[in-house]
């Protein structure tokens, strides 16, 4: 990520290749953890899906080219060459046009991508507001009553910092204890990991909230 597309960067632009040495290790980790890519030992290589979802995807997307045109025009508006307004209403030009002359599924490509929603699966527990099931999907995991609200959504800012993936297993003890043990958790601060019981906090508000407990205090 760090050479892609560097060739193709201004020589006065911030940063060259793509993303930051402060976003690609959660880039990676998303690619990882959404299915794109997989380690091999100390590499990193991309799965069937990943590879689908090149095959699929615009030129124009794929290309690093297009991180260099905005690092560019980014650079332009430093330099006050053009303001940050023209700069938005090129994007959203962009985007616009992207998904008019990308509206309609190429027959040759609609066996890449089985239907990947997750089936209904087995209720994991109770919920916690109103006892209904909660239950699985691809998003994460929502109680079954329409009038509640309560829901985990599986890129959730706690567990994404500690990089953690949320998994079934989880929520269950989650929701049947109010607390689970967990390994591996990562330090932003320290850049090392660790463990800790996580507790339920939920406060009925729009969000979930999890607190931390360590066993040696």
């Amino acid at each position: 990520m760090e050479t892609a597309g560097a060739e193709d960067m201004p020589e006065d632009a911030e940063r060259k290749g793509l993303g930051t040495p402060a976003t690609r290790a959660s880039v990676i980790e998303r690619l990882i953890k959404s299915g794109f890519v997989e380690r091999q030992k100390k590499n990193l290589v991309p799965t069937d899906k990943g590879i689908s979802l090149i095959t699929v995807l615009p030129g124009t997307l794929t290309s690093a080219k297009l991180t260099a045109e905005w690092e560019s025009q980014l650079k332009q508006v430093e330099n006050g060459e053009i303001d940050d307004a023209t700069f938005i209403y090129g994007i959203k030009a962009f985007v616009a046009s992207l998904v008019e002359q990308n509206n309609t599924p190429k027959p040759e490509y609609t066996k890449l991508f089985p239907d990947t929603k997750m089936s209904i699966n087995q209720s994991l527990g109770n919920c916690p507001r109103c006892k209904a099931p909660v239950r699985e999907n691809i998003k994460g995991f929502f109680c079954d009553s329409r009038s509640c609200e309560f829901k985990i959504w599986r890129e959730s800012k706690f567990w994404t910092q500690k990089r953690k993936p949320l998994t079934a297993e989880i929520v269950e003890r989650l929701l049947k204890y109010g607390k689970v043990a967990c390994k591996g958790l990562y330090s932003e601060k320290s850049g090392k990991t660790y463990s800790a019981t996580i507790i339920l906090d939920d406060t009925g508000g729009n969000f979930v909230n999890f607190k931390m407990e360590f066993n040696n205090r």
